[in-house]
């Protein structure tokens, strides 16, 4: 996607440049993010579209991510879109421990499709919830342990950017959370059979030709208006299971 088409759409654009899952993601931390000055850490920014929106709610955002070029686009298109509220920073989570400090304590923290990528996932999520402030909440995402595989999906035996597990169900999640000292506040599952097949459909389509894919998806993206009845409907399981925790005052 080009920084042509963010300056002519705005940040919203941006949501448009993953999988059509990712627009999933964007639905679940919109509904939850607190809005006004807070500080918010996105942990494993990816394109900066969830910072992105962050910021434009108001908060004062740190994007982490350990890809220097992917956090170098997305700078380009907050200039794009002139925000300033949010700073990118490269940053491995595998080293949380060695910065966590530099970062400094927030109001609110995302971390959408990042866990099932590290072998301490456990470790993670302790250290992300020790950033929060007491009433801090963290905003979770991770594969669903139930979910059917999407195109080109596999696991890999190292932390080399792929999956190291499958999934985490419900109770899993909720586990870990409690785990690190958090309270559970809410819970659900995104992305169904609608938005499974679409990004299938992308995938294959960027396999032929780079953008192809997204050219195709792109109009048919307001089918997922009807992903969760559908998914409902065929007893499809869903890709990911989601989770808003609060640190106790």
């Amino acid at each position: 996607m080009s920084d042509v088409l963010v300056r002519a759409l705005g940040w919203r654009a941006t949501m448009f440049h993953g999988d059509p899952c990712v627009v999933d993601r964007w639905i679940f931390a919109r509904r939850h993010l607190r809005p006004g000055p807070v500080r918010t850490l996105d942990a494993g920014a990816g394109n900066g579209s969830f910072a992105l929106m962050a910021g434009s709610k108001g908060n004062h955002v740190v994007a982490l991510s350990f890809a220097e070029d992917e956090l170098a686009r997305a700078q380009r298109r907050a200039n794009s879109v002139r925000m300033t509220r949010v700073v990118f920073r490269i940053g491995d989570l595998r080293r949380l421990s060695t910065f966590r400090d530099e970062l400094g304590t927030f109001d609110q923290i995302l971390c959408l499709e990042v866990i099932e990528h590290l072998n301490a996932d456990q470790e993670l999520v302790r250290l992300l919830a020790g950033l929060l402030r007491p009433g801090g909440q963290l905003l979770i995402s991770a594969p669903s342990a139930r979910h059917r595989p999407l195109f080109c999906e596999s696991l890999s035996s190292t932390e080399d950017g792929g999956h190291v597990r499958w999934g985490y169900s419900s109770e899993q999640l909720t586990a870990m959370l409690e785990a690190a000292g958090l309270s559970v506040v809410a819970q659900g599952e995104i992305s169904g059979y609608v938005s499974q097949k679409l990004t299938n459909l992308m995938r294959r389509g960027q396999r032929i030709t780079p953008g192809v894919g997204w050219l195709v998806v792109l109009p048919l993206r307001l089918v997922q208006l009807l992903d969760r009845p559908v998914t409902h409907a065929l007893r499809w399981p869903f890709l990911s299971v989601t989770a808003v925790a609060v640190r106790p005052s």
